[in-house]
């Protein structure tokens, strides 16, 4: 092919790239807009192979459209349902106006309660159904976290099978030694918290088996941890760790 052909294909398929981004840019209708940003945070849009840095806050955001963090950055997120703050190391895809997806990583959510409608929070493993309320997800490949500082949520595998539904060991029911040694452990980083192993975290609850159930409805001041995608269908129904409500507080600033 001549040169000057070939620069001109180039060019011609730059400026189609270019226009059809712009183009889905606006038309889409937005759910969503990104507020605020700390540290290192950039945005793929639906339809874009590249991703955008530097945006001009607040920022709207469309199905399809997912925000990224790295380590020592965060995102404030608000949506029809309310807000979010996006924790580092994550990442959040825009569904559509009642649901969202942590891809991976830590957030933490405040959902406004509104009659008749059920806001859906989802990660690769479970489904997260929110009548109003402030609760922390966390994706690991090795296991998720919800924990739920207000309100009402029901969790359930987005695989539709049914869990082991285990309770942590009442603190009235621990001998001595099993009393320090669970203290101890919950005051560990929030951190090693959630990236610990299933059956490690399992084996330190004194987890106790009491049925198979296909969702849980969780308590305010409870925390379920579920095992990984490619282990068997586990649940640990336990106090919010200690941790957990250090990083809670943390991210809470973001929302006050």
């Amino acid at each position: 092919m001549h040169p000057y052909r070939a620069v001109m294909l180039f060019v011609s398929l730059l400026l189609m790239l270019v226009y059809t981004s712009f183009a889905f840019a606006v038309e889409c209708e937005s759910y969503a807009s990104l507020i605020r940003t700390e540290g290192k945070v950039q945005l793929v849009a639906l339809g874009s192979p590249f991703p955008k840095r530097n945006l001009d806050l607040p920022y709207a955001l469309c199905s399809g459209d997912r925000v990224q963090t790295v380590a020592e950055a965060q995102a404030l997120i608000s949506h029809s349902g309310g807000e979010l703050v996006l924790a580092e190391n994550s990442s959040l895809e825009m569904l559509d106006v009642d649901s969202l997806s942590l891809t991976e990583g830590t957030a933490l959510f405040r959902v406004t309660k509104r009659e008749g409608q059920r806001f859906v929070a989802k990660t690769p493993l479970v489904v997260i159904g929110v009548k109003g309320t402030e609760f922390l997800v966390s994706s690991q490949s090795s296991r998720n976290d919800v924990a739920l500082f207000k309100g009402e949520v029901e969790v359930e595998r987005q695989d539709g099978q049914e869990m082991a539904y285990y309770e942590s060991k009442p603190v009235s029911a621990m001998s001595f030694s099993e009393y320090q040694a669970f203290q101890q452990q919950s005051f560990n980083e929030y951190k090693n918290n959630l990236e610990q192993a299933f059956s490690d975290y399992k084996e330190q609850q004194l987890a106790e088996f009491k049925a198979y159930v296909s969702g849980v409805d969780l308590q305010a001041g409870r925390q379920l941890t579920l095992s990984g995608e490619n282990e068997k269908p586990e649940a640990i129904d336990a106090p919010i760790n200690k941790s957990v409500e250090k990083l809670q507080q943390q991210l809470n600033s973001w929302l006050e």
